[in-house]
């Protein structure tokens, strides 16, 4: 099922124009949550894309759709139903933060020629939607071992207007002061897998403080150069599909604290964000925010 939402959602975004996507302000992610009789409903409006989660309590289903199309339907089977009274959620939901990156142990700001990849941090929004989720118990439903699946959609927006990375190695990079970039990111997806041992007060997951750490592995499967400007009076909106010598595989050190239906997350790269010796210093990756739960 999970191949099956990646590529429905991945066509989608490809038959959406530069044009609708300007109208609708794809780049802004807007979050509304509507609770109904026995169904919890979660919708996410991102990259041009409608995305609603139903979740019922009373059938036991998890449905997600996608402009008006269902791309998953999952039906919990006996025996491994989350109900109230079972397990408490530590991975599943919705997460929407910030991503960035630093010099490894010199913190921030970037130095030398990493400068030309300094962030703008209040447009680098990332966000997750961790789809599957399983536990197993160690000790009653206050500890357990988790794990699951799910995808993470990263947004490195550059504060430079004048500045185009190539995809070169190492990288280099191209200077026009006369292109003036209304946006000018690196957006890149990935599948991701957590492995955490995760603690909760009460076993009804409205009423539990939780508390979760571990690892996460992200499997990166789509990347690209995202720019926007205007010359001559007409708007070019350029596109490059490339792998920008990200590292493929990225490992994670995270952690997540809540209560009821809401948590607070960190993630801590334990290796760089690109590939050995493309930028001046090792740029390990982090991203922070809030999850809603599932």
């Amino acid at each position: 099922m999970l191949l099956a939402f990646i590529a429905a959602t991945s066509a989608k975004a490809q038959e959406k124009t530069p044009a609708d996507s300007t109208k609708n302000n794809s780049d802004d992610v807007e979050v509304v949550i509507s609770p109904k009789k026995g169904q919890d409903s979660t919708i996410v409006k991102v990259a041009g894309m409608k995305i609603i989660v139903l979740n019922d309590t009373e059938k036991e289903t998890n449905t997600v759709i996608v402009d008006g199309e269902v791309i998953v339907s999952d039906t919990n089977e006996k025996g491994d139903k989350k109900g109230k009274g079972d397990n408490v959620s530590h991975w599943a939901g919705i997460r929407i933060g910030v991503n960035g990156y630093t010099n490894g142990d010199k913190g921030l700001p970037l130095v030398g020629s990493d400068q030309n990849l300094e962030l703008d941090y209040g447009r680098s929004v990332s966000w997750d939607l961790n789809l599957f989720e399983k536990d197993f118990r160690l000790y009653k439903q206050h500890v357990e071992l988790v794990t699951g699946l799910g995808m993470h959609f990263a947004n490195y927006t550059f504060t430079s207007k004048y500045v185009t990375l190539n995809n070169t190695s190492p990288f280099t990079y191209n200077t026009d002061s006369t292109v003036n970039l209304s946006k000018n990111k690196l957006k890149a997806t990935y599948i991701t897998a957590p492995l955490m041992l995760g603690f909760s007060t009460n076993k009804d997951e409205d009423k539990a403080f939780r508390l979760a750490f571990g690892g996460q592995v992200s499997w990166r499967i789509n990347s690209r150069l995202k720019q926007e400007y205007t010359s001559g009076g007409e708007t070019y909106k350029p596109r490059v599909r490339s792998d920008y010598n990200l590292t493929p595989f990225l490992f994670h050190a995270i952690a997540s604290v809540g209560y009821g239906p809401v948590n607070i997350y960190a993630n801590y790269g334990l290796n760089p964000l690109f590939q050995s010796n493309q930028t001046a210093n090792e740029l390990m990756p982090f991203d922070v925010g809030l999850q809603l739960m599932f």
